[in-house]
């Protein structure tokens, strides 16, 4: 996958570098995609806007679909020194973010617990976005 996506999302002026939440609320994102995505030819130097809730259409990138889930893109500036092929998270439950550190590899069994044990699990319907309680997106 070459780099084609604009520099900054639509209506995103100030984007934080963290997820924005009350110290005792976890917000757990929407699984893009178990493995990395392979993103060729970054532009040292250029800042993009890595999707944390999941949602984007335009993965690893920021489509602005985080409105409303209390969830806000990472800031990243592509390293200084050239690199051919950058591996980055789609899982989005990375410790490194927006870097792939396998983490995908046990979280299958872990969303599906969580989500199986979500208290919000009643209001799981067409209507809901995202479930930041569990990580529950309706036909996704």
């Amino acid at each position: 996958m070459t780099d084609t996506t604009s520099t900054a999302p639509e209506d995103t002026q100030a984007v934080a570098t963290a997820t924005q939440t009350p110290a005792d609320k976890q917000l757990y994102p929407a699984v893009a995609m178990y493995g990395p995505c392979n993103v060729f030819d970054l532009q040292p130097g250029k800042v993009k806007f890595w999707c944390r809730c999941g949602l984007s259409k335009k993965q690893p990138w920021c489509d602005g679909s985080h409105k409303g889930t209390g969830m806000t893109p990472l800031r990243w500036m592509v390293p200084p020194k050239p690199q051919r092929l950058y591996a980055l998270c789609a899982c989005k439950y990375t410790a490194d973010p927006p870097f792939c550190d396998a983490t995908h590899t046990n979280l299958p069994c872990e969303v599906l617990q969580r989500q199986g044990a979500c208290m919000h699990k009643d209001g799981h319907d067409k209507a809901t976005k995202l479930c930041t309680g569990c990580g529950w997106v309706p036909d996704f």
